[in-house]
């Protein structure tokens, strides 16, 4: 997977291609479309910005339940944050 890292604000911020983490979505159970349509600001951009738990909850085998992780919408010149129960 390839992850450009960026320090927003303090806040660690990973810029990932969103069909790179697609299979792990279906592995998990996951809506792919849905969760497309959350993390890529309504389909504005092909990249999801998400947090390093983010990452790491898509690499569990098994999902702890009603864990949230953040993800990050692009505003222009910032972020605004979000959170996803997976």
């Amino acid at each position: 997977m390839n992850v450009q890292k960026f320090n927003y604000r303090g806040t660690e911020i990973n810029k990932v291609l969103f069909e790179e983490l697609e299979d792990a979505m279906v592995s998990l159970g996951m809506n792919v479309k849905s969760a497309k349509m959350i993390l890529t600001d309504n389909l504005e951009s092909d990249y999801a910005y998400v947090s390093n738990g983010f990452l790491c909850g898509l690499r569990q085998e098994e999902v702890t339940k009603n864990e949230w992780h953040h993800y990050f919408i692009k505003q222009n010149d910032s972020f605004e944050a979000g959170k996803l129960n997976f």
